[in-house]
C-alpha cells in the first residue's frame, strides 16, 4: 500500500465523520513515516474535535472488543495506544489496554494501566474483576478473590468478576459454590455458549451429569463450532452407556474438523460397542497417524483396535506427553531400613468405585495388617454409596478426594505418608495423571485396570505376571515389570446358594442343546471371533449362543451379522444386565464361556471361573489379549488356552460335539485351585517389599520377578 493511498483513505474516514478510525489512519501513516505532514497536520486537527469527549464512540469500543476477543491483543493494544494519544482521561482505554497486557502476560504492564483506569473510574466493577484477574496470574489469590467481592458489591451482576471467581473458587476446594457462581452468570447471559459450557464442566467434575449434559447441550447449541462441547457430550453419553446417542456428538465435530483423532477414537470405540463393524475399515483408513500427533488418544479405546503392543506403547506416550506433562522423579531414600508397616494407597476414580470393589475388596481385606497399612483415595465423583462401603471396610483408611483442586487433593494424600502410591484405574473412565502427576509416594506402582503401558517414566512399575508379560515383552511397557509368580488377578468364589439357580427356560434358554456364551462387552467383540462362533452354532445342532444384551442397536447388528453368516439369527440369546448374585446363579446353566481375542473379556471371565463355567480363550500379544490364560494358567487349565484361532475353534467344536467331556471339565472346575484374593495378597506384598528394599539401597527400580511365596 502506497502513502498516497493511505492518506487517501485516512482524508475519505475524515470526509464519512468516521473521526476515530481516521485517528488511527493517520496515526498509521506516522508510524511508518513521522515527517507526513499532511498527516501531522491532520492527526492535530482531529484532536482539536475531539478534545471535549472523553470516551471513543460506542463503535470504537465494540470493534476493539472484537479484536481482543478473537486473540489480536497485539493489534488491539495498537489501536488503543493510538487513541489514547486522544482519549488521554477515557476509563475504558486504559481498562481495555490493561486486558491487552493481561491477554499478553503482561503484568505489570497491565496492573499499571488497570491502576489508572480505577483513578478514572472507582466505581466500574469490571476494573477490578480485570485487577482481580492479574492478581491470580501472580498466584495471589486471596487479593484476587478481595477484588472479585469488590467488583461484585459495586455490581452484583458484574459478568467478568462472576466468571473469574468461578474459576478460582475450585482452586480453595469450593467447587460447590463455584456452581452457585456460574448458574448466576447463565442466568444474566443465557446466550453465551462459554459460560453454559464452563458451568457444565465443573458439574461434570461435581458428578451432576444430568445437569452436566443440559449445559453441554445447550453450550453446542448457541455455538455449533464449540466442538469441545460436542466432545464432552459424547462422553458423558457414551458412560451411561447410550452410545447410538454420543455417535452424532463425535460425527458433528468430524464433520468441522475432520482430522480431529480424538473424535476419531471415541467414534470407532462407539461404533465397536453397537457391533457396528464398519469401524474395522474406518480405522485401518486412519489407523497410520492415529493416537500419534497432537495431544495424543485415549489408549483404553485403542487397545481394542489392534493388538500391536508396539504400536499402543507409542499411543500410551502420545497421550501420556500431554496427560503427565510435568511429573514429579522419585528423591532418594531417607531411610534405612523398611517401616514396620509400610503404607500401601490405592488411588482409583470414583466412578471406578463399584469395579474396584467387586474386583479388589476382597484382597484388599486380605492384605497382613501387622506388616502392611492399608490405604484407598476415591477421586473426583460418581462413588456409589455401596461401593464406599465395601471398600471403606476393606482398608485401614478410606479417603473421598472430592471437590479437591488437585494440588489440594495431592497434599492431602502426601500428608498420610504413603510409601507406594498404586493406580488401579489407569486410562479407565479417563485418567488421574492430575493426582499422580504429583510424587505422592517414594514408588509409584500401575495396577492393570486399565491392562497396558501408562506410557510415562511418572510410574516406576507395572504389576504383572509371566503369562500378560512374558520374556521379551519388555519393550512394550515404560514402566518396569513387577511381575507375580502366578498371576496379577484372582477370583472371588461365588457366595453358596447367593441367588436362587434359575432354569434354562428363565433365561430364554432351550432345555437342550449346546450353550456357548460370552458376556463381553460389545466392543471386544470382533469380526474375528463372532465368525468363529457363528460356524460352532453351524456345526453343533441345537446349540445357541448366549450373549450380554448391550441395547437394541448391538443386538439388531448382531442379528444380522449372524444371518449374514447363514446362522438363524434366534439361535443368539442375549442376556439382559442382572445384579451381580443374580449372574453368577445363572451362568451354570451355559457350557463354555469364549472369550474374546483383542481385548480379553477379563471380568466376566473371572465372574464366569467364579461361578465354575469352563472359558476358553486364545492368548495375543498385548497384555490385555492376555489376562484370561494368565487366571486359566493359573488354575491349572492349560487345556483351555488355545494355541492358535483353528486350535480355538477346533476346542469348542469338540466340547460341543461331546457333552461328557464338558461336564467332567465342569467337573474339575469344581475343584479347581482357582487364584484366590488372599494368595495374590501374599504375592503383591511380597512384590512391595522387593520394590521397596531397593528404594531403601538406593538402586533404581528394574525388572523384578517374585518366586512362589
Amino acid at each position: 500500500m502506497t502513502p498516497a493511498y493511505s492518506l487517501s483513505q485516512a482524508e475519505q474516514l475524515e470526509r464519512d465523520s468516521k473521526l476515530e478510525d481516521a485517528v488511527l489512519a493517520y496515526s498509521g501513516i506516522l508510524a511508518r513515516n513521522p515527517k507526513n505532514t499532511r498527516a501531522l497536520q491532520a492527526l492535530d486537527s482531529l484532536r482539536g474535535r475531539l478534545r471535549e469527549q472523553r470516551e471513543p464512540s460506542q463503535d470504537t469500543k465494540e470493534e476493539l472488543e472484537a479484536a481482543l476477543a478473537t486473540g489480536r491483543h497485539f493489534d488491539a493494544a495498537d489501536s488503543c495506544g493510538a487513541l489514547l494519544k486522544t482519549f488521554r482521561d477515557s476509563h475504558f482505554l486504559w481498562d481495555f489496554l490493561g486486558r491487552c497486557h493481561l491477554s499478553a502476560g503482561h503484568l505489570d504492564n497491565a496492573a499499571t494501566c488497570l491502576n489508572k483506569a480505577c483513578g478514572l473510574n472507582p466505581q466500574e466493577a469490571g476494573t477490578y474483576a480485570a485487577m482481580g484477574r492479574v492478581h491470580m496470574a501472580r498466584g495471589q489469590q486471596d487479593n484476587a478473590m478481595a477484588l472479585y467481592q469488590k467488583a461484585l458489591k459495586l455490581d452484583a451482576e458484574c459478568l467478568p468478576a462472576l466468571r473469574s471467581m468461578a474459576e478460582a473458587l475450585p482452586l480453595e476446594g469450593r467447587s460447590i459454590e463455584a456452581a452457585g457462581v456460574l448458574r448466576k452468570a447463565v442466568s444474566l447471559a443465557p446466550e453465551d455458549a462459554s459460560l453454559h459450557f464452563t458451568l457444565a464442566s465443573l458439574l461434570q467434575k461435581l458428578g451432576a451429569a444430568a445437569e452436566a449434559k443440559e449445559h453441554y447441550t445447550r453450550a453446542a447449541s448457541l455455538d455449533p463450532q464449540l466442538t469441545e462441547a460436542h466432545f464432552q457430550l459424547g462422553l458423558l453419553l457414551k458412560a451411561e452407556g447410550r452410545f447410538a446417542e454420543a455417535l452424532p456428538c463425535f460425527d458433528k465435530i468430524l464433520q468441522i474438523s475432520p482430522s480431529d483423532d480424538r473424535s476419531r477414537t471415541q467414534r470407532l470405540h462407539v461404533l465397536a460397542e453397537l457391533n457396528d463393524w464398519q469401524w474395522v475399515q474406518e480405522y485401518a483408513d486412519y489407523r497410520r497417524l492415529l493416537g500419534l500427533r497432537c495431544s495424543g488418544c485415549d489408549p483404553s479405546a485403542l487397545m481394542l483396535m489392534e493388538d500391536n503392543p508396539d504400536l499402543l506403547r507409542a499411543r500410551a506416550q502420545a497421550y501420556a506427553s500431554g496427560a503427565f506433562s510435568v511429573f514429579e522423579l522419585q528423591s532418594a531414600s531417607p531411610l534405612r531400613q523398611r517401616p514396620a508397616r509400610l503404607r500401601i494407597g490405592y488411588f482409583f476414580a470414583g466412578q471406578d468405585g463399584e469395579a474396584v470393589a467387586n474386583q479388589h475388596a476382597a484382597m484388599l481385606a486380605a492384605h497382613d495388617s501387622s506388616r502392611f497399612e492399608i490405604y484407598a483415595y476415591a477421586i473426583g465423583s460418581g462413588l456409589a454409596s455401596e461401593a464406599a462401603a465395601k471398600l471403606s471396610q476393606s482398608v485401614s483408611n478410606f479417603r473421598q478426594l472430592e471437590g479437591l483442586s488437585g494440588q489440594d487433593a495431592a497434599a492431602a494424600a502426601k500428608a498420610d505418608r504413603l510409601d507406594i502410591a498404586v493406580d488401579v484405574s489407569g486410562y479407565r473412565n479417563g485418567s488421574l495423571s492430575p493426582l499422580l502427576s504429583a510424587r505422592l509416594a517414594p514408588l509409584h506402582v500401575a495396577w492393570p485396570g486399565y491392562p497396558g503401558t501408562m506410557g510415562t517414566a511418572a510410574f516406576d512399575y507395572l504389576v504383572s505376571d509371566h503369562t500378560v508379560c512374558p520374556a521379551g515383552s519388555e519393550r512394550y511397557h515404560n514402566e518396569h515389570l513387577l511381575r507375580l509368580p502366578e498371576t496379577h488377578l484372582a477370583v472371588t468364589p461365588a457366595p453358596a446358594a447367593a441367588a436362587e439357580a434359575p432354569a434354562r427356560s428363565d433365561c430364554g434358554l432351550p432345555e437342550t442343546g449346546f450353550v456357548f456364551c460370552s458376556f463381553a462387552a460389545g466392543s471386544r467383540i470382533t469380526p474375528s471371533e463372532f465368525g468363529i462362533w457363528m460356524r460352532l452354532l453351524a456345526g453343533a445342532k441345537d446349540s445357541v449362543l448366549w450373549l450380554q444384551d448391550n441395547g437394541a442397536h448391538a443386538v439388531s447388528n448382531l442379528r444380522r451379522a449372524a444371518a449374514a453368516r447363514g446362522v438363524d439369527p434366534d439361535r443368539l440369546i442375549f442376556a439382559p444386565p442382572a445384579p451381580a448374585e443374580e449372574h453368577l446363579a445363572r451362568l451354570p446353566l451355559a457350557d463354555l464361556f469364549l472369550d474374546t481375542f483383542t481385548v480379553n473379556a477379563r471380568s466376566a471371565a473371572q465372574s464366569a471361573l467364579a461361578a465354575r463355567l469352563p472359558v476358553l480363550t486364545l492368548p495375543g500379544q498385548q497384555f490385555a489379549a492376555r489376562t484370561v490364560a494368565s487366571l486359566l494358567q493359573a488354575a491349572g487349565l492349560p487345556e483351555l488356552v488355545a494355541a492358535s484361532a483353528e486350535d480355538y475353534e477346533a476346542k469348542a467344536a469338540e466340547l460341543a460335539q461331546g457333552p461328557e467331556a464338558a461336564k467332567t471339565l465342569k467337573s474339575r472346575l469344581q475343584d479347581a485351585a482357582l487364584p484366590q484374593p488372599a494368595r495374590l495378597a501374599r504375592q503383591i506384598e511380597q512384590a512391595y517389599d522387593a520394590a521397596y528394599g531397593r528404594y531403601l539401597q538406593g538402586s533404581a527400580p528394574e525388572h523384578l520377578t517374585r518366586s512362589q511365596p
